[in-house]
């Protein structure tokens, strides 16, 4: 992560997590969760939930400047955050650059020294 907000594409991931899921067209966004594997300079992530690519349609929270969370630490240089979201979802074609099966979590981090790497997991309910 740098300290520019960066799209991450949240879909579906069966190498790594058999029991993912597609990403459903309508649903309630419960959490976001940062797992982050390396730490480095971080104390803080920044994020928020956008329908497309470019980040510019935001579901929540914080529109397009993002929620903060600062970052628990855990051992050997990791972290974690939790945001709880809570918002409805429901896909809408008509928005540029969103993909049915995908949203995006915009992050960036405060302090981008030491390559802060997370990864990011998106609870739901349909």
């Amino acid at each position: 992560m740098t300290g520019n907000f960066a799209a991450f594409p949240v879909t579906y991931d069966f190498t790594n997590s058999p029991e993912s899921e597609l990403f459903p067209d309508v649903c309630n966004i419960q959490t976001v969760e940062f797992d982050f594997t390396v730490k480095g300079s971080a104390s803080t992530v920044y994020m928020y939930v956008a329908r497309d690519s470019d980040g510019k349609c935001a579901i929540t929270p914080g529109n397009t400047s993002g929620a903060s969370q600062l970052l628990t630490e855990g051992a050997s240089g990791t972290a974690s955050a939790v945001f709880k979201v809570d918002a409805d979802f429901h896909f809408d074609s008509s928005v540029a650059n969103a993909t049915t099966g995908t949203i995006y979590v915009m992050a960036k981090v405060n302090d981008a020294g030491g390559s802060p790497t997370a990864n990011i997991r998106v609870n739901w309910r349909g």
